[in-house]
């Protein structure tokens, strides 16, 4: 059984557009969330699922560097973003999990 994780990461925010690029305790907030949701021993992958718009190409170079699988999509329709990042990856199971909370539980 494919469990994965898929973080929703985007640029774009109405109330704090950059948020999850924002330094938290020495890292990026994405940062945090990647390394915490690889670190669960019940994941077996990890895909950044971010937009298609330019603005979030920073988020794509980072998942990529931080060894996570990357997918670009819709801006406005996230469930079809996440649609297609786990169709991607062929996930039988998915977790869906937002950038913009770093503490989440390694477990």
């Amino acid at each position: 059984m494919n469990v994965v994780a898929v973080i929703q990461a985007r640029m774009g925010s109405s109330r704090l557009p950059g948020k999850v690029m924002l330094p938290l305790d020495g890292r990026h907030v994405l940062e945090h969330v990647v390394r915490r949701t690889a670190a669960a021993t019940s994941i077996d992958e990890v895909v950044v699922a971010t937009s298609e718009n330019g603005a979030d190409d920073i988020i794509a170079r980072y998942a990529e560097r931080a060894g996570a699988t990357v997918f670009r999509g819709s801006e406005t329709d996230v469930l079809d973003r996440m649609y297609h990042a786990a169709k991607g990856a062929e996930a039988d199971v998915v977790v869906r999990i937002t950038a913009d909370c770093p503490l989440i539980p390694r477990r």
